[in-house]
């Protein structure tokens, strides 16, 4: 690696760009108050590797990127002002790669959304907040300083990206009824928004997610279902994965009969559900809920959601 003197360039700019208190990251972390901005020019001066490593990317010197509000540029974004650095040919106070390593999930945070406030909003509740994982854990190929997830460009199936945390949802995925996402026919970002939870995703939450692609399940309906229109859709359905058709949760009458149960429920009395009793063609001959309450999310004929 090459390191070139300052020109009278970089000088102009160490009197030009002062730190400005709570302007970015680097400003909460209590630096020596007269540091200056040098500008991300002047670090690829010495540091030539890390700029190639942005070079083709969203983050490359070239883009003139800024932290809005500031004309701090995307080097000293992360790593602070480097006047300290350069005047000290190298050893000056900076944040150095060991320092950013060592930073837990709330300043990682902090620091990658001084610019990217977006991805912040949702943040909270969201699944991954809370997590032991980092922004640069999974957007590794993003930061020079790593992670430890490959990158997702490293997968040509997107959602392989993903199951390297998440190895309980591939063998959901493994199930003979499942969403067909090993297959690369769904993704993970087709359902799940990783910077946010359902609620903030979608106007209703998760079942809106689901209503997106199942759009006949959705209604209005004049009779609807009560286990549809006050539950999510997960209260039937094992959404990843099932071993049972149409990804239900169990087999057959079971899954219905633990909402439609009535405590003198059993053979002696018809196997009466409510005020009709079921025996004979219905439950006392194996017969499946279904079979005659064929529109179970909803109907617009009848109450019992029969088909006529």
């Amino acid at each position: 690696m090459r390191c070139r003197t300052l020109t009278g360039i970089s000088i102009v700019l160490l009197l030009a760009m002062p730190v400005l208190a709570g302007s970015s990251f680097a400003a909460a972390r209590s630096l020596p108050p007269d540091l200056n901005y040098v500008g991300s020019e002047t670090c690829l001066d010495c540091h030539e590797d890390e700029g190639a490593f942005y070079a083709n990317g969203p983050h490359a010197v070239e883009h003139n990127l800024v932290v809005p509000g500031t004309a701090i540029g995307v080097c000293e974004a992360c790593h602070g002002p480097g006047s300290g650095h350069v005047d000290a040919e190298g050893e000056g106070q900076i944040l150095g790669a060991d320092q950013l390593a060592a930073l837990d999930e709330d300043r990682y945070l902090a620091l990658c959304t001084q610019c990217h406030a977006g991805q912040a909003t949702h943040w909270a509740g969201a699944p991954h907040d809370g997590a032991p994982i980092a922004c640069n854990d999974c957007h590794a190929d993003q930061a020079h300083f790593g992670g430890q997830a490959l990158p997702a460009s490293r997968y040509r199936n997107p959602s392989e990206f993903c199951l390297q945390c998440h190895a309980d949802q591939t063998s959901d995925f493994r199930l003979p009824f499942r969403h067909r996402v090993l297959e690369n026919q769904i993704a993970c970002g087709d359902c799940h928004d990783p910077h946010a939870g359902f609620d903030a995703k979608a106007i209703n939450g998760l079942n809106e997610t689901c209503l997106g692609c199942h759009q006949e399940m959705s209604g209005p309906f004049v009779f609807e279902h009560d286990g549809v229109s006050g539950e999510d859709c997960t209260a039937c359905h094992k959404p990843h994965g099932s071993n049972h058709d149409k990804l239900l949760l169990t087999e057959g009458n079971s899954l219905c009969l633990q909402c439609h149960f009535d405590a003198e429920f059993n053979s002696d009395d018809s196997w009466t559900v409510g005020t009709v009793a079921h025996g004979g063609f219905a439950l006392g001959n194996e017969g499946r809920c279904f079979d005659c309450h064929t529109e179970i999310h909803g109907s617009n004929v009848d109450p019992t959601f029969q088909d006529q």
